[in-house]
């Protein structure tokens, strides 16, 4: 059966996962490129779609392989879609522009979903999404997973907000899944 899905994503390019026996890395995903009753060359690609290496695996480490899941094709996606995650699209327009506080270029965002923006608190807790509202205390988001779905509304306190960030990798790729799971 193994083999079947080894050859289906040699034939096809398909991407499939691979999960080893103890280890918390979880696993690697790619297509097969050759492979073996004993091992598997695959191309591995990263979390934002990007080709990673060329990976030799052992058949016998493999716990079990995953094909068709969300994670797999929002890979395949990325990898699709690489120009857009790989290409920061945000600049400043004007150097003076935010220069008044923490927060003016912040406030721009409002309401905004071209940009999905990364906020660090200061307890290292990291969230992603769509600013709604501000106010001088508070600010709400609309919280964007790791896969681009929805998971809610997340409001915290400006004096908890360490760092945001507009437009990173993982942004991009965020917001990439974000649109194909809205279509």
């Amino acid at each position: 059966m193994i083999l079947d899905i080894l050859e289906k994503s040699k034939k096809e390019n398909k991407i499939i996962g691979l999960n080893f026996y103890g280890t918390y890395e979880g696993f690697n995903c790619g297509y097969v490129l050759e492979y073996t009753d004993e091992f598997v060359i695959l191309q591995h690609f990263s979390k934002f779609g990007t080709a990673d290496g060329i990976v030799t695996l052992s058949l016998s480490d493999i716990k079990f392989v995953e094909t068709d899941t969300a994670y797999l094709n929002g890979i395949e996606l990325l990898i699709k879609r690489q120009k857009e995650i790989l290409t920061q699209t945000f600049h400043l327009k004007s150097k003076n522009e935010f220069k008044n506080n923490f927060t003016s270029l912040f406030e721009s965002f409002i309401g905004d979903k071209d940009f999905i923006i990364k906020f660090e608190l200061d307890d290292d807790e990291v969230y992603f999404g769509f600013i709604e509202w501000c106010d001088e205390d508070y600010f709400s988001i609309i919280n964007i997973d790791l896969d681009g779905a929805v998971i809610g509304k997340a409001t915290f306190r400006f004096e908890d907000l360490k760092v945001y960030t507009v437009d990173d990798l993982e942004c991009r790729k965020r917001k990439v899944l974000f649109e194909a799971s809205k279509q």
